[in-house]
């Protein structure tokens, strides 16, 4: 999947497709990252780390591939909620770790 958004490099792992969809939805832009295979992984995974108010990082790994993504906007609670969908979807969610200095 080939998206427009920030950042020079547009290619996309399959299963964050969907996550990706969801986030523009509510307005949240993305930049996704570099690409990683062979991963060893069993299940789906999502996890976000707090950068700052307004960015996120979030790390995707589905069938053996992991992507990075930077994610940023101020819709949390949309993007709470999106997270909370995940998890009813089967999703392994890990919790936002809160790394900015606005803590």
């Amino acid at each position: 999947m080939h998206i427009n958004e920030r950042g020079g490099h547009t290619t996309v792992i399959e299963g964050a497709r969907d996550i990706l969809k969801a986030l523009r939805k509510i307005g949240i832009e993305t930049a996704p990252g570099i690409i990683e295979g062979n991963v060893k992984a069993r299940g789906k995974s999502v996890k976000l780390k707090r950068l700052s108010r307004k960015a996120f990082e979030m790390v995707v790994v589905v069938k053996g591939s992991k992507q990075t993504f930077k994610i940023y906007g101020e819709n949390q609670g949309g993007i709470a909620d999106i997270m909370q969908d995940m998890k009813r979807r089967e999703w392994n969610v890990q919790e936002t770790i809160d790394l900015s200095s606005e803590r």
